[in-house]
């Protein structure tokens, strides 16, 4: 894949640019939790094409990087588990993918959205020490 590409969706997943996306951080022992969810319509094409993402204003993209804390953080591998539930308590599992690249690792999972439905996820982690704790993210979409 062209570093040009692999950096741009490096980006566009690990950082909010826009107020529609929502971007936290999370310490669970020694690591980080980093997650985001955003629209994958905000995708470029060639990188939803790259990494295999439907790019949809009915579909967002869930993104989860687990790292160790330290000196330079190190990405490493985590159990993680995703529920999503809309206002009304219907729930949802979240099938995570992890794409692996040279020195990073993330889990990605995509879903459907409707306009101005707001998602409650919750992600339980469990990093490689065996700490486990379960992080909550809301939010809304608007695909109109």
């Amino acid at each position: 894949m062209k570093p040009f590409v692999r950096s741009i969706l490096l980006l566009l997943l690990g950082l909010a640019a826009f107020n529609a996306w929502s971007e936290s951080a999370k310490e669970v022992g020694g690591y980080i939790v980093h997650f985001n969810a955003l629209p994958t319509e905000a995708l470029p094409p060639q990188v939803a094409k790259a990494y295999k993402i439907t790019r949809s204003k009915h579909r967002g993209l869930l993104n989860i990087s687990v790292l160790k804390k330290g000196p330079g953080y190190q990405a490493v591998e985590a159990d993680i588990d995703v529920t999503a539930s809309n206002l009304t308590g219907q729930m949802r599992p979240i099938k995570l993918r992890k794409i692996e690249e040279q020195n990073a690792l993330y889990y990605i999972g995509e879903f459907r959205v409707s306009n101005e439905e707001t998602l409650n996820f919750n992600i339980r982690v469990k990093t490689p020490d065996g700490h486990q704790e379960t992080i909550q993210l809301s939010q809304q979409f608007f695909v109109d």
